[in-house]
């Protein structure tokens, strides 16, 4: 037998590479996620993260306001296996627009902000929290090497996550943070399904929440407390709800109507849940 014979056929090995079927990856808790860097200054960081997008099933990467050039070498380097991924992730110039679209954005910290936001999620405990608050996408945001995620990034987000360490350091590497994180989100124990409807977009979320705002100044509410002091208290408050489109759509209706009634005029349109939201 020749060797272009002998080439053409199969593996005779056990586990060689025609013996191994090609089968879709497990349904995961991150497979409906997306990962978001903000202002990352490292390169390697980038790839390495882009790298471990494929190990952990996510495939999609979103990029915030980087410091440092993203197609280059060392990005090129160590987003092995994932370098598309990574090339063509897209950048956003802030948190809340590379969010617009996701139902629950999930924050990381590497210090404890109980204070500002609230007590911590365990990372293991994102699909649990996922089965309470499900939404169509969501995000998992991690902050740059140096500062993490500053005071309004965290205010963009509706829970946060820290995660523990047993030595001097407080906090890890980016990539080995989010490694960290998506492994413990990947092998919890799936939740129970819940029947709480799917949660509606940021983008429509915080249109209301303007909306409402701007209603509360045209009834005189902020004589008494400033609206800059009163509007990070009402944005955490909002976070906590869990609004699907059809509440919003609701709500947006009926300040509408308080403005119709005391104003003669809605101020302002409803959202299209299919497009963009109003100004």
């Amino acid at each position: 037998m020749d060797v272009a014979t002998l080439a053409g056929m199969p593996n005779p090995l056990p586990g060689g590479p025609t013996d191994r079927p090609r089968v879709p990856p497990p349904r995961t808790a991150l497979s409906d996620a997306c990962i978001v860097l903000v202002r990352t200054q490292g390169p390697i960081n980038l790839g390495m993260v882009a790298r471990l997008c494929g190990n952990l099933g996510v495939g999609d990467l979103r990029i915030v306001a980087p410091q440092c050039e993203v197609d280059c070498s060392d990005s090129r380097k160590f987003s092995t296996h994932s370098r598309e991924l990574l090339l063509t992730a897209p950048i956003f110039a802030t948190l809340r627009e590379a969010t617009a679209d996701c139902g629950l954005v999930i924050g990381t910290s590497g210090d404890f902000r109980t204070g500002e936001l609230g007590a911590h999620v365990r990372a293991q405990d994102v699909p649990a929290l996922l089965s309470q608050r499900p939404a169509a996408k969501y995000a998992l945001v991690f902050g740059n090497e140096a500062d993490g995620l500053d005071e309004d990034e965290l205010r963009a987000c509706q829970a946060w996550i820290h995660l523990d360490t047993f030595g001097q350091n407080i906090s890890y590497n980016l990539a080995n943070a989010v490694a960290i994180t998506g492994y413990l989100i990947a092998s919890a124990s799936a939740a129970s399904a819940s029947e709480a409807p799917v949660a509606a977009s940021r983008a429509h979320v915080e249109s209301l929440e303007h909306y409402w705002l701007e209603t509360l100044g045209r009834f005189d509410y902020f004589r008494r407390t400033e609206r800059d002091r009163f509007a990070p208290l009402f944005g955490k408050f909002i976070g906590r709800l869990h609004l699907s489109e059809h509440d919003v759509q609701v709500l947006r209706g009926m300040l509408a109507q308080f403005n119709a009634f005391a104003f003669k005029d809605r101020f302002g349109r409803a959202p299209d849940p299919d497009g963009d939201p109003p100004t």
